[in-house]
């Protein structure tokens, strides 16, 4: 009679635990969701630094060729966040054109943001020197005309 009873506990807590794991994997995947939606915003010390790569045609044209090589799949020809890998991601990448967004970021923060990396965007700061990440930022502004630094 013990080993009837205990493989019935056994089952039991089997199917007890499968649907507790069942329960709550749709919470902490919308808890994931919502983490990952929330603003991402630059430390204040990251937002006041000031660009020391002019943004030149040359500087710009760098920008672009570094933009075209790690950035497009994502971010898309025109940077409105639109690029082929975009469609896998279940965080939508930014959208440089839209000058609402640009406005709001200095150059300090989009250094920071694409040297540090969030989610499914890296982080560059060890594949990328400063000067390449300031000039992706003269290109990345091309997106959005008249977008305050």
């Amino acid at each position: 009679m013990t080993g009837h009873s205990n493989k019935n506990s056994l089952w039991f807590f089997l199917g007890f635990g499968t649907l507790v794991i069942f329960t709550l994997l749709p919470l902490a995947s919308s808890l994931a969701a919502q983490g990952a939606a929330t603003t991402w915003t630059a430390p204040a010390s990251a937002k006041d630094v000031k660009n020391p790569v002019p943004a030149t045609p040359k500087s710009i044209a760098a920008g672009k060729e570094i933009y075209e090589e790690n950035c497009l799949m994502c971010h898309g020809e025109k940077g409105a966040g639109d690029g082929i890998a975009a469609q896998s991601l279940n965080v939508k990448p930014a959208d440089f054109a839209d000058a609402k967004l640009m406005k709001s970021e200095t150059d300090g923060s989009l250094f920071w943001k694409m040297s540090n990396g969030r989610g499914p965007m890296p982080g560059w700061k060890g594949t990328l020197s400063d000067t390449q990440r300031w000039q992706l930022v003269n290109y990345i502004r091309t997106f959005s005309k008249g977008a305050a630094k």
